[in-house]
């Protein structure tokens, strides 16, 4: 199974988010809803703006069934310094932020990964600044 064409332009547009800062991460887990939603706002550089450009972009992710999201104690704030990895498994889509540039990861490998999310709905977009 391949990421939708949307999703490769998206990672495109935003070099695969390479050297974005996270702002926010929110897991919720509401009772209105069967699985966790976890969002994640990123500041990232819009490589297709005329002139330099960073937006504020939202990874939404619905019906979370795993992830893992680790933080080192001595970190003041995270940067996806060598952007995020999507791989698409058992009909589900998993983000793995701590790829290490290597765009095009196996399972194993994301699930080995300090800081990724697989759900059966993800979302890329753009927010207002």
């Amino acid at each position: 199974m391949q990421i939708s064409p949307e999703m490769s332009d998206f990672l495109f547009r935003f070099d695969h988010f390479n050297d974005s800062v996270i702002e926010t991460i929110s897991v919720d887990y509401g009772s209105d809803q069967p699985l966790p939603r976890i969002r994640i706002v990123l500041t990232c550089q819009d490589d297709l703006a005329d002139e330099p450009t960073w937006r504020r972009c939202v990874l939404d992710f619905r019906n979370v069934r795993e992830f893992r999201i680790g933080q080192d104690m001595n970190r003041s704030s995270c940067v996806t310094s060598f952007g995020v990895a999507v791989t698409m498994d058992a009909g589900l889509t998993y983000v793995d932020f701590n790829c290490l540039g290597d765009t095009e990861r196996k399972i194993d490998e994301v699930r080995s990964s300090g800081f990724f999310v697989g759900a059966e709905t993800v979302e890329f977009g753009t927010l207002e600044n």
